[in-house]
Parts: structure tokens; sequence; C-alpha cells
């Protein structure tokens, strides 16, 4: 139904944008392709410099008859860097914005050209059609004021949502055996009291816990909402998680469990404690049974097994790092992965019986790929950019040459493509690294995500027939704009937030304060951007 839902609505755009192309003066945008442009691009991140004579440029140039000159930025001080570029008039043609902080910025200072989207469906007809299909509300995250701005960055691995997992072992010390594992809340609670109080890791010693920070998220998701994002209330308003109601209820049951040592007490300093994002350290020590720090390709197996120590076989397919760092320390068997919970059913009257989810991305990312004020006056650039783009976006072997960085790469006597692993290099051949690092994100500017799931079977083969990531999530783009006053009052109110939930799941304070704090956060500015929030989102 949902399904069908998405592809009514890309429908209903693309007729609608069908039937304005003739408000649209077209016969400006026109293109000599005999004319060589040359482009300031920074439509992506990068982490070196491109060289002037690195082979992949040369044949972009030569492709679409350009001068591409990429800008480097470094990402520890992009928008500071950025912000005085365009300051100082050396604004880039085409340039991204991180968040949509940035967005409302620098759209908001007039920095950014406006992009009818009858030009994006003229000259990105491809890409205008996979978007719509993939999310027919992807370009309400690139819109200001009711005009378009410019395109946005897609996230295919946003479209699963994460999924929690168990300790296997412990799990089988109460009858969860052959991948069973806990469905409801009424399971998980009960599994959590065993886990901190019946020795589940079998030392004789009361000292595991049920979980830490990380695995909150899905028993807040429980309730209705998870507290640092946006959801759509009961009233069909939207209403920050922080504040929904089904958050007190979720901070008394976290408080109870607290006070009778289900959770892990270290949990405030956070259980990534170095090392990659997505690792667990106390699920890694034993010393809890349930997490949920991981997308999914960080919990997908290695596809092709360890490497064979005698032949060198196999080892080349290794994702799933939180699988694989757990396993190196306790073995594969002793990790499964779960399900987010359902609801309560017969506690709380049953009303949240129909609330299921944890983290999730959201099919559209928060950045925003936008052009220079200044392009009104050279329709020509802009529409040899939207070339580009669209070519790289909606034709894969040009896709995969910029994602590989390696024109080699559709040369079968360099590559071989394989079902299970997909290119793999033959004739112990290596790509040519005269000129340092690859630089595919500087230039794959829509990510595609059909096209990542080619070049990556395995994992996406994988996920797609597991059900687990397929329940449904709170993502992180339900509100995909920055509110005009936002940025003054965000931060205190963050503050805010994780100081009362910290106090309340403590026992420092008692869950009456979660009244008190619901009434300053709109006082002090959540009001405000609660209400600007709701004008965006009537307006769609």
């Amino acid at each position: 139904m949902k399904k069908l839902v998405a592809l009514l609505a890309a429908l209903i755009m693309i007729l609608s944008c069908t039937a304005a192309l003739a408000d649209v003066d077209l016969s400006k945008y026109v293109d000599d392709e005999s004319k060589k442009i040359t482009i300031a691009w920074l439509a992506g991140h990068d982490t070196t410099e491109v060289h002037k004579e690195d082979p992949v440029l040369l044949w972009l140039n030569e492709k679409f008859n350009v001068d591409l000159q990429p800008i480097f930025l470094d990402r520890s001080s992009y928008k500071e860097l950025l912000t005085t570029r365009i300051i100082g008039g050396n604004i880039p043609d085409v340039f991204l914005l991180e968040n949509a902080a940035q967005f409302s910025q620098f759209v908001g200072e007039e920095a950014c050209l406006e992009i009818p989207m009858e030009l994006i469906q003229e000259f990105m007809p491809n890409s205008y059609a996979w978007l719509m299909e993939y999310d027919p509300t992807c370009f309400e995250n690139v819109s200001y004021a009711g005009k378009n701005y410019g395109l946005p960055r897609v996230n295919g691995d946003g479209f699963y949502n994460y999924a929690p997992f168990w300790r296997a072992d412990w799990l089988a010390k109460f009858g969860y055996t052959d991948g069973k594992v806990p469905m409801t809340m009424e399971e998980v609670e009960e599994v959590f009291y065993k886990f901190a109080n019946e020795d589940p890791d079998g030392n004789g010693q009361k000292d595991t816990y049920a979980l830490s920070n990380t695995g909150m998220l899905p028993i807040y998701g429980c309730f209705g909402a998870i507290p640092d994002r946006w959801v759509v209330g009961e009233d069909g308003k939207l209403v920050y998680g922080a504040v929904y109601p089904g958050m007190r209820d979720a901070l008394e049951l976290l408080a109870k469990w607290y006070k009778d040592g289900l959770i892990d007490p270290e949990f405030i300093t956070g259980e990534n404690q170095g090392g990659h994002w997505c690792l667990s350290v106390p699920f890694e020590r034993g010393q809890i049974g349930f997490s949920s720090s991981g997308a999914f390709y960080q919990l997908c197996p290695d596809f092709d097994g360890p490497t064979d120590e005698l032949t060198g076989a196999g080892g080349e397919f290794q994702v799933g790092k939180t699988l694989r760092t757990f396993a190196a320390q306790t073995g594969y068997d002793k990790m499964v992965i779960g399900y987010n919970p359902t609801g309560y059913t017969t506690k709380y009257d049953g009303k949240y019986a129909s609330f299921q989810g944890g983290d999730s991305w959201g099919k559209t990312t928060s950045e925003a790929i936008v052009f220079s004020y200044k392009l009104a006056d050279d329709p020509a650039k802009l529409v040899r950019i939207l070339k580009i783009i669209e070519a790289i976006g909606s034709d894969y072997e040009t896709w995969l040459r910029i994602f590989e960085w390696d024109l080699n790469i559709v040369d079968p006597e360099c590559f071989a493509y394989d079902e299970l692993l997909g290119y793999v290099p033959v004739n112990d051949y290596t790509r040519d690294t005269t000129y340092g690092d690859t630089h595919g994100n500087m230039f794959n500017t829509l990510q595609n995500p059909n096209f990542r799931a080619k070049y990556d079977p395995a994992q996406y083969d994988w996920a797609n027939k597991m059900p687990m990531f397929h329940t449904g999530g709170y993502s992180r783009v339900t509100l995909p704009i920055t509110t005009e006053s936002q940025p003054q009052y965000w931060s205190s109110l963050e503050t805010l937030r994780e100081t009362t939930y910290f106090q309340i799941i403590t026992g420092e304070k008692s869950i009456d304060a979660f009244d008190a704090f619901v009434k300053e956060w709109y006082q002090r500015g959540g009001q405000v951007i609660t209400d600007e929030a709701n004008e965006w989102y009537a307006s769609k």
C-alpha cells in the first residue's frame, strides 16, 4: 500500500510538472556542446585535492567538453571555508550544503539560484524519474518558500531501518534458540530482567545488564517517537520527539529499569568508546546483552568467509564491522539480529500496541546540491552542469567509473563482475595511484541507490531478504528543513533535553519533571520552532 501511494504521488508530481512546462521559457536554456565551459565544482565532499592531471578528471573534461575545476574544502571546517568563499565572491558554480541549516542560510542570503522543477525534468529526465520513484518527497529537502533551489542527495541505505541485536548465547539460556528473539515489549522486558538477575554469562557473579544508551532507541520507539527527531502526532501535526507525550511513559519505564539494575550505569558515556562509530564496547565485553548500534551493513556476515591462511581464498567481501568485531572476540554464533519490538499490548491500556521502530536515516539525506546565483546570467553553463549530473546519476558505466575512480573498471581484462563480490580485480590488476586518492564522492552527486545495489550485490540482496530491516523506523528527515528560528534556540533546547532525560532515568528527578521540561522546552523557543515546522508541513 505504501509503495502504491508513493508511486501515485510520483505520478501526480510528474504530470503536474509536465503541465507546467509551458509556464517556463526554455528557449534561453540552450547549451552549445561544441563550446568548452569552465565549471567551478564542489558538488560533493573530498578528503584531498583532485590533481589536475588525474586521468578520471581528464576523461570527464573530454566527455563533456568542460574544464572542471574541483574545489577542495576541509570537512572539519567546511561551512566556514565555504562562507568565506561566498562572501569574497568566489562562489562555486555548483556546491554541496551539508545540512538543512546551511541550506536555509545560504538560500535565505540569496547565494543560491532558484532551479524550477521544469528545468530538472527537461535536462535530467532519467534522474528525475528514478528520484521520484525512490522518494516522491525528496525535493522537499531543497525547497524554500515554495520554490525549488537545488537537487537532493538520496541515501540508498536509508531504505532500511536499524535493527537491534542480542547475545544469542544469553538468549538460549532462557528458551530463545534457533534464531528466535523476543518480539514484543512484554517479551523483551521479561528477558531483560533475566539478563540482569539470572547470571546469563554463567560466571557466578551479578555483573551483567540488559542494555545501555543505544539500546534505548527501539524502546523509545515503542512509545511513538525517538527523542531527537520529529514525528507526526495524533493530531496530524509535527511534534518534536523529546516532548511527544509517549516519552513520559518511556522515561518512567527506563527509570524503573535503571533502579532495578537493568541499564548499564555507565550509559551516559555511550556504547562507542573508541574505534568505528558502530561498535558497542559494553556489548563486546559481555556487559550488556542487547544493543542497536549499527546499520544493516554493519551487521551482515562475511559473505565469502574469513581468509584461509593456507590458500588465501575468501575474505574479499568483509563488511559487517559490528558483527566481525564482536565475533573476533566471542564467536559468530553468539550474536543474533533481532527486530525492533512492538509496543505493549497489555500495559498502558494497549495504547502503544501499534508502535514499533528504531533509528532510520530516511531515504533522502539532509545534504543539498545547489547552484550559484551567478548562473542566472549564464543559463548555458547551468544546463551543462545539469547534463553532467544527469549522466553520472543515470548512466551506470559513467557512474561506475566515477564511483570506483578508475577508468579500467569496465575493462574485463582488469575487473571481473561477481554476483556475490561485485567487481573483482583480475590478473593482479591494481589501480594507478600516481595521482593519489579516489574522488568519487566529489562527482557522485545524486548517489543513485540502484547503482550502489548493483555494485555491492551481496549485502543489499542479503538486507532485502531480512525482514527485521523493513519494519519501519523514525526518520531523521521527517522535518528536512531548518526553520527560521531553529538556529537561535536549538543548542540550548538540546542541552535541556539531554540533561533532563538523564536526570529522570537515573532517578535524580522524578517523572513529574517531564511535565515541567515540556513546558520549559516550548517556552524557551520550542513553540516558535514547532509553529514554523507545522507551517512548512501544512504547505507541502
